[in-house]
């Protein structure tokens, strides 16, 4: 929660930008430097890490600024005689005179330090400073704030130093020139996000040792703490450790310069020593840390519960949140004080009157974190490191560190003992690897020494060894490692990718798939056979009173064959309708009235806007919807919607939206019933019944519904991308209701009135029965029977769970509905 700590004194526009700023790992190099030597510049840096698997999303140097922004001194501050928001200010920057600057900042106090641009110097943005004259006043440079260096965002005052800055110094020497690596880092490596973490990975590649920050506890004797406080954590799967240190006599004040340099390097903004602490050793060792007000805790007691049903809790971007017993609660002998792992509340907050700190430094379980951060919309720098999973053992390290830093720059002084609350203690899994078998995955010849010194590098313990393999115990920063394979990885990670050689594969390359054209025809024609349909194959051939009858086609647009085999095989057949048609009249002739059909192949013409040859879709329907059930469900007959349906899976399969059937005449459908397909504004076929005159000669008994679809227009439409998701690993339950209701009530109306009531891990509705009997029911009523799916995303349901949610909808479904419960 270190990143919830650097807004406890913020706005809450402040806040919201600390919360989104840090997505991915931001380190600066000159930090970086405290925990390992480090052989290379930050360009090679940024290159042997990616090699290693941290891969790079950007370079900033920061704070190089011109020579001519330095340090300087306000003198004097007069009003500007035009202007009743202008000052004219006299500063003293070192070079030995004295320089007249117009400025329009409120805090350009006589006294203070403050940041100023000399003449000429050329500032970010590409603006050079020069002598200006503002409103009858001359002005020999600028002083200068954050937004106007590049540094910030801030424009509400000039950048003010503290008394101890020398004067004349240029700023960036002041500041320190400093280089930022943006990381892209792996859900699998959480130990990534901290510096401390880059660095070990740093250490193992260049055999330098990494450096722990040394940590020396001076405490106070007599009162220990848990005289003082109480832990309790009631739910130890959810919050596996909880530490808790208190620290007397604390002053709020500013953190020391280097802290904030840091700090404002990896993109967090600084507050106060308190907050700033929390956040630095966030960033330094990537255990999230908070701190609370000892004395606005109830009873000075923390309980860690899950939340009560409609439990609510306002967290310290003053917004409110209803919670449920998924959602774990950090809570006094009152009422909610943080939302563990992911926000503090406002009822316990730092404030400037604070003198007592208890400090917190815990475990909590990654899934309930990420469920708890993503449900309600809180995105942290303490839940996105939460949620990947935290080092157990760094906990009391980093509380340690923290409780240091505070004594040594707040002030405090700090109370004997720590409370440790923890499940259990980490026992070091076990590993083993085999040498043959990483020299074969890897494609190296590798020895034994070799290996095993790259894992004790990483800071695996050998526990034991053989000539055929070594198992190590695994650190408990390292919660990616479960296997051999993994081992492996790491040792081709460390030794070097790029010096595994490269070699001729064996299998032969056949192309992307995407571009064989059978696949995607095979896709094609796979959708539409498990829509329920038959596929027809025809020949090419067709005679020309039969290609031109009612198909749009004329006779000088068909391509006529130079020697046919007779006039029945004349000519190419322009579109699939024509034998559509036929197989519908060959399978009525033999009393087979119930067609779901469909063909697709070349079809030929000659028209200027139109390929010779192009690829088409032809879908046929008629008969009865469903002949296998029975009384009057067995007698309804297709209509245009299947047909409608049909298409609207079809063009679902390619992920096409936006398309649209609009009204429009055509030769081979009934008169007023037939449309045009488009896409956008693309017309890429044509729908409708067709034209009797074309169905006159058989014995049809049901209307026939013919699609014809341009299947190249199909495929060159833009589709959305494939989103990909992973299947449920965690079984589903269901539930049914029926309930009785008007005629007049939609099933549209039905979803917005459940999904009005939010039931928790509801994954599905589905309606599977609609039954109407004036006798049993009455006039106008009907039933409706839904079945509803529930499912957890991280774990199995229990039947307790899935029947709350069950009751709740049976008991709020009526309120929301004019129904009546069956």
């Amino acid at each position: 929660m270190a990143a919830i700590m650097a807004i406890l004194l913020a706005s809450p526009a402040d806040a919201n930008q600390n919360f989104r700023h840090q997505q991915q790992m931001k380190t600066s190099y000159r930090w970086l430097q405290e925990y390992v030597e480090i052989p290379w510049d930050a360009d090679t840096l940024a290159e042997e890490l990616t090699m290693a698997g941290l891969e790079v999303e950007g370079i900033e140097r920061i704070n190089d600024l011109p020579d001519d922004v330095v340090v300087a001194k306000i003198l004097e501050r007069a009003p500007h005689p035009n202007a009743d928001r202008l000052s004219v200010c006299m500063v003293d920057d070192g070079s030995g005179q004295t320089q007249q600057v117009v400025c329009g900042a409120p805090n350009c106090d006589a006294g203070k330090k403050a940041v100023f641009g000399r003449i000429g110097a050329t500032l970010p943005g590409n603006f050079t400073l020069k002598k200006a004259k503002l409103r009858g006043v001359e002005s020999f440079g600028m002083l200068c704030a954050l937004d106007e260096l590049g540094l910030g965002q801030e424009h509400a005052g000039i950048i003010i130093l503290p008394d101890d800055a020398p004067v004349g110094v240029s700023y960036k020497e002041y500041l320190g020139v400093d280089t930022v690596i943006d990381w892209e880092v792996t859900p699998n490596r959480p130990d990534w996000l901290s510096h401390y973490g880059i660095a070990r990975d740093i250490a193992a590649l260049t055999g330098k040792p990494s450096r722990m920050p040394e940590i020396t506890l001076s405490e106070l004797p007599g009162t220990d703490v848990n005289e003082l406080a109480k832990v309790i954590v009631e739910d130890p799967d959810l919050c596996p450790r909880y530490t808790a240190r208190i620290i007397r006599n604390v002053k709020i004040g500013p953190s020391p310069k280097w802290m904030r340099d840091y700090l404002r390097a990896v993109g967090l903004r600084p507050i106060n020593n308190v907050v700033d602490i929390t956040n630095f050793v966030m960033m330094e060792l990537g255990q999230p840390l908070h701190a609370f007000d000892y004395e606005d805790l109830a009873q000075h007691t923390i309980i860690v519960r899950r939340a009560r049903p409609d439990e609510t809790i306002t967290t310290l971007d003053d917004q409110e949140h209803k919670l449920t017993t998924e959602h774990l609660l950090i809570c006094d002998a009152e009422r909610g004080v943080a939302l563990a792992g992911v926000m503090g509340g406002a009822n316990s907050e730092i404030a400037e009157t604070t003198t007592t700190v208890l400090l917190e430094s815990a475990a909590f379980h990654a899934p309930n974190i990420r469920a708890t951060s993503r449900g309600l919309g809180l995105i942290t720098d303490s839940s996105y490191r939460f949620e990947r999973g935290v080092d157990v053992e760094m906990t009391e390290r980093a509380s340690a560190r923290a409780a240091q830093l505070i004594c040594e720059y707040a002030g405090g002084e700090l109370v004997k003992g720590m409370i440790d609350v923890r499940k259990g203690p980490y026992v070091a899994p076990r590993v083993s690897c085999r040498y043959q078998r990483a020299c074969s995955l890897i494609g190296l010849q590798l020895t034994a020494g070799e290996i095993t010194g790259i894992l004790e590098r990483l800071g695996m313990e050998i526990v034991s060894r053989d000539e055929v393999q070594c198992t190590v115990a695994v650190p408990s920063h390292r919660l990616d490692i479960e296997r051999e394979a993994d081992l492996i990885e790491e040792i081709a990670r460390i030794h070097g990718l790029n010096r595994i050689p490269t070699g001729n594969p064996t299998a032969k390359s056949g192309g992307e798939r995407r571009h064989d054209s059978y696949y995607r025809l095979q896709q094609l024609r796979d959708k539409l056979l498990g829509l329920g349909l038959d596929e027809c194959q025809h020949n090419n051939f067709l005679n020309e009173q039969r290609a031109t009858r009612r198909t749009g086609f004329t006779g000088d647009e068909l391509i006529q064959l130079a020697n046919p085999i007779s006039n029945e095989f004349a000519v190419l057949r322009p579109t699939l309708l024509p034998n559509m048609l036929q197989t519908v009249a060959h399978n009525i002739a033999h009393d087979n009235h119930d067609l779901a059909l469909f063909e697709i192949d070349r079809t030929f013409c000659r028209r200027p806007d139109t390929p010779e040859q192009r690829l088409e879709l032809a879908i046929g329907l008629t008969g009865r919807r469903h002949p296998e059930r029975y009384s009057a469900e067995a007698e309804a007959e297709v209509d245009f919607s299947d047909l409608r349906g049909c298409i609207d899976e079809l063009l679902d399969s390619q992920r096409l939206t936006g398309w649209r059937l609009e009204k429009a005449e055509h030769p081979a459908f009934r008169k007023g019933f037939g449309a045009r397909l488009l896409v956008g504004e693309n017309e890429i076929g044509v729908a409708g019944e067709v034209h009797p005159e074309l169905v006159a000669d058989m014995r049809i008994k049901h209307p026939l519904y013919v699609a014809l679809i341009q299947v190249d227009r199909l495929w060159a439409c833009q589709g959305r991308p494939v989103v990909f998701q992973a299947m449920p690993q965690y079984p589903s339950t269901t539930r049914d209701i029926a309930f009785l209701a008007d005629e007049s009530l939609t099933h549209q109306a039905v979803l917005d009135a459940i999904a009005g009531l939010k039931l928790d891990n509801l994954e599905r509705v589905a309606l599977f029965d609609i039954f109407r009997d004036e006798a049993v029911l009455g006039k106008g009523k009907k039933s409706m029977a839904y079945s509803f799916t529930f499912r957890h995303p991280e774990r199995t349901l229990n039947d307790k769970e899935v029947n709350k949610a069950y009751e709740q909808l049976r008991d709020q479904l009526p309120q929301k509905l004019p129904i009546e419960m069956r």
